[in-house]
């Protein structure tokens, strides 16, 4: 389905039904497909998407719809600007998932760091709207037992507001831990290992982190380090014959500075149930 005929609907209440959303676009001709994307634990991602059978009428529902209210917000209506993915031939509109295109476009995801583990995803939205920020959509990332992995990924309606949050919302204080919060940087993370074999040369810029569970990936390592520093390159290194990985990785940072605090704070810090081995990379 082309883009232009598929509508984003944001800052819905958590609580709203597939059956709930279609009913407020009840007045709009041509509504084909509504879905509430869900997160990994089966809660709503508190955005909907709506499919039209045209462009005219994509553009009419936006007319009639952006910005009435449902249940004590407001909500936002505009042409979804994320990529729809396929499987198997499968037309079904498929959720934004944490590491994708953001909803509101390039530089509206900022990345929110040092969350307590008790943060959800409505602790974080509510802690924006104190700021007067809407948010547009948002997740806290989370180990497969649901248990928080300390920071989430939430997206804004402009690369402006994504900058205001920074702003006003970087070492405020949520559930008593001071956050930080700067813009997400996806991509990053996700080069290769170098494998050229080297003489022992620390630049004292890079750590190994070894135990590590099988399920972690790059992206897990880069968003977990990056809460003490710009994380310029993380690898979860796995097997080259069959993608299986070794249970170790290496993250480079920018300063030795960040090397070394993340080395005394996630050292022996449980992910998933297994505690981190962090030292300094000898050979990068």
């Amino acid at each position: 389905m082309d883009g232009a005929h598929r509508l984003y609907v944001g800052n819905i209440p958590w609580s709203t039904t597939d059956d709930e959303l279609r009913a407020l676009f009840a007045e709009c001709d041509g509504v084909t497909r509504v879905e509430i994307p869900t997160g990994r634990q089966g809660r709503s991602r508190g955005y909907g998407l709506v499919e039209f059978a045209s462009e005219r009428e994509a553009r009419d529902a936006v007319s009639k719809v952006d910005g009435v209210p449902m249940g004590d917000r407001t909500i936002t209506v505009r042409e979804d600007k994320a990529p729809t993915k396929s499987a198997g031939g499968s037309k079904k509109m498929s959720a934004s998932t944490l590491g994708d295109a953001p909803a509101g476009g390039d530089g509206c995801r900022c990345y929110f760091g040092n969350l307590a583990w008790e943060t959800s995803e409505e602790t974080l939205t509510g802690h924006a709207a104190t700021f007067g920020l809407n948010v547009l959509q948002c997740e806290v990332a989370r180990q497969s037992g649901g248990r928080s992995k300390g920071w989430a990924l939430v997206d804004f309606a402009t690369p402006e507001e994504a900058q205001n949050a920074i702003e006003q919302m970087h070492n405020s204080e949520i559930q008593g831990r001071s956050i930080i919060v700067r813009v997400e940087r996806p991509g990053a993370g996700q080069k290769s290992a170098r494998v050229e074999t080297r003489p022992e040369n620390s630049s004292g810029l890079q750590i190994v982190v070894r135990n590590l569970p099988w399920t972690t990936t790059s992206e897990d390592l880069r968003q977990v380090f990056q809460q003490v520093g710009n994380v310029v390159n993380a690898v979860a290194v796995c097997h080259a014959d069959t993608g299986r990985s070794k249970g170790w990785g290496t993250v480079l940072f920018e300063t030795r500075e960040q090397a070394q605090a993340a080395i005394q704070g996630f050292n022996g810090v449980e992910l998933e149930h297994r505690p981190m081995q962090i030292k300094l990379d000898r050979y990068d």
